[in-house]
């Protein structure tokens, strides 16, 4: 377990949808449905690790499970040594800010829930504002803000609890490409400087290309890892470059059905 941040033994994910009654049958019928099977994996301290798949596989599912959001059918999750579920942030896709909160409110949330008292909660609530260039909007509310800032605003409230763990789920999805590619080298900068684990969800080649140190790729349901992929690509990573293309490719021809 040694510099592995979490850890995924044999992780199964099963539910059961169970139909109306119809008549002339004695009772409801129930299906089972696998999301995925046996699932197991390391993930490694400090790195920016990405899982890749298409739509609907489960990606999202696996995420939760691994931050204690959603609970397991059958397997384990381990957080790696000196690390409990105090260092884990999540940033959702679709922002999740409060909006009856400021954005100062929203961003301390994670600092309240911790009992930081108030004085260093606005000391760092004002930092991590003015690291995303926010801090001028720190009494406006969400509604005022446009889709990027409010991801931003997301973003700031992970990070203001100083995390060793940060879920992504497709955190730049709602937004258009400029602004999600602004987002994304804001997020790499960041990453260098504090050097979290990030566990990322995409449907997005590009990128995953661009973030991820390695790429878990993931079939269809029921779903399992088809392979674990190294990306060897130096940064800051040029999408025009003749290896990028080559993997991006790569990728491709796996995901593809």
């Amino acid at each position: 377990m040694k510099n592995i941040a979490i850890e995924l033994q044999g992780v199964s994910k099963h539910y059961t949808i169970t139909n109306g009654w119809t008549p002339g049958l004695a009772a409801a019928q129930s299906t089972r449905v696998d999301v995925f099977e046996n699932i197991t994996l390391n993930i490694r301290q400090g790195e920016i690790f990405v899982l890749l798949g298409p739509s609907g596989c489960g990606k999202s599912t696996l995420l939760r499970i691994m931050c204690g959001l959603e609970s397991l059918s059958q397997g384990n999750v381990n957080l790696g040594p000196g690390l409990n579920h105090r260092d884990i942030s999540f940033v959702f896709q679709q922002f999740a800010l409060l909006p009856w909160l400021t954005i100062e409110e929203n961003v301390s949330l994670g600092l309240i829930a911790r009992h930081v008292p108030e004085q260093k909660r606005k000391r760092i609530v004002t930092k991590e504002l003015h690291q995303f260039g926010l801090n001028k909007f720190a009494h406006a509310y969400p509604r005022a803000l446009s889709g990027g800032m409010r991801q931003r605003v997301g973003i700031a409230r992970a990070l203001a609890t100083n995390p060793k763990i940060i879920f992504m789920d497709e955190p730049f999805s709602e937004l258009d490409s400029f602004t999600a590619d602004e987002l994304r080298r804001e997020l790499l900068l960041i990453w260098q400087k504090r050097r979290p684990t990030i566990i990322l969800v995409t449907h997005l080649i590009q990128e995953a290309l661009t973030l991820a140190d390695r790429i878990a790729v993931l079939t269809p349901r029921p779903t399992h890892i088809e392979s674990i992929i190294t990306n060897p690509l130096p940064r800051p990573r040029n999408r025009r470059a003749k290896k990028f293309f080559a993997l991006e490719d790569r990728l491709e021809a796996m995901i593809k059905p």
